[in-house]
């Protein structure tokens, strides 16, 4: 299922356009997929989020050991955290 939804942006400078064009180029992506990373990033959304969905996706799907469940969840948890603290540090 594809939910994504469509958004025109107004009003963008040609600097930063520029800028966004530049950074796509040298990522090897789209400005679209730039875009979309830098939009995430600024919203304070980290690109792993879309890693964990998809193996929490993969394991619900799956069936696996439901210790090696546990012990998938406790890591990606860790992660999560660990990911969160290391933000705060940094807006400090």
């Amino acid at each position: 299922m594809n939910d994504a939804l469509q958004l025109t942006i107004r009003g963008l400078d040609t600097q930063t356009k520029q800028v966004l064009v530049k950074k796509a180029k040298q990522q090897g992506v789209s400005l679209n997929r730039y875009v979309l990373y830098a939009l995430k990033l600024g919203a304070g959304i980290s690109a792993s989020n879309d890693r964990y969905d998809k193996l929490k996706n993969f394991l619900d799907d799956h069936y696996i050991n439901p210790a090696d469940v546990q012990a998938v969840e406790d890591a990606l948890d860790w992660a999560d955290r660990t990911s969160l603290d290391k933000q705060r540090r940094e807006q400090l």
